[in-house]
């Protein structure tokens, strides 16, 4: 906007609300400018928070994710109850000792030993 177009828009505001009321409309004016750049700046502050979050939520868990498992790496003698491959594939504990002479009186899934 050139300073004619302002002088222009000024002289139509002056003739239109005269010099009484003109401080008080520019004032009033001034206010409403200033609360919708409040609500604006508000608004879009929390459209980009919200917009930031599901990225922030994803990276914040595969840190956590990340520190756990190389906190495991560097501890293994201290994470309790590791149980070995060989122990997860035996049934030994599980059958009493009276099934594991006669096999056939077994009512449960099928064993097999090694020889």
């Amino acid at each position: 906007m050139s300073f004619s177009g302002i002088l222009l828009i000024m002289v139509i505001a002056l003739i239109l609300f005269g010099p009484e009321d003109l401080p008080k409309v520019a004032r009033t004016i001034g206010k409403m400018i200033f609360e919708v750049r409040k609500v604006t700046n508000e608004l879009t502050k929390e459209f980009q928070g919200s917009m930031g979050s599901p990225g922030d939520i994803v990276n914040k868990t595969l840190m956590q994710t990340a520190s756990k498992t190389v906190a495991q790496q560097e501890t293994p003698g201290k994470q309790g109850n590791s149980i070995t491959d060989e122990e997860l594939l035996s049934y030994d504990d599980e059958i009493p000792t009276s099934e594991k002479a006669s096999p056939a009186k077994s009512e449960g899934p099928i064993i097999l030993t090694k020889p």
